[in-house]
């Protein structure tokens, strides 16, 4: 009679023990996992759309940076080199919205978007 009062316990066991197996990852059935997923990466690393512009940016900040006033003349001209002079200075008197309107009226689209920027995080 005993016996018969333990098969069930063990079938049930059995039953659970295989359930719970199969619901651990690489625990049972299943394809082996790939060489990149055993080494902890889905794909190979590549840099995405954001990461590529802010690296090209930050190269091109670089190389401005590094600029001689007269290497700054011959790349942007030097009426666009007055203009950005008179509108850093608005911009540190606290006149954003004078530096805006100037920079857009001189059809400078991109440094009236940075002047909003910089006086934003301020």
């Amino acid at each position: 009679m005993r016996a018969n009062h333990l098969l069930p316990l063990v079938l049930s066991g059995v039953l659970l023990a295989s359930s719970v197996t199969a619901q651990v990852p690489g625990g049972g059935g299943g394809a082996p996992p790939t060489a990149q997923q055993s080494a902890g990466s889905s794909r190979l690393w590549r840099p995405s759309a954001n990461e590529q512009m802010s690296r090209f940016e930050r190269e091109e900040q670089r190389r401005a940076l590094e600029m001689t006033d007269e290497e700054a003349a011959a790349e942007y001209g030097e009426e666009r080199l007055e203009l950005a002079q008179q509108v850093a200075e608005l911009v540190e008197q606290g006149k954003c919205r004078e530096a805006r309107t100037m920079a857009a009226e001189a059809g400078e689209r991109q440094m009236a978007l940075r002047i909003r920027q910089t006086c934003r995080s301020r």
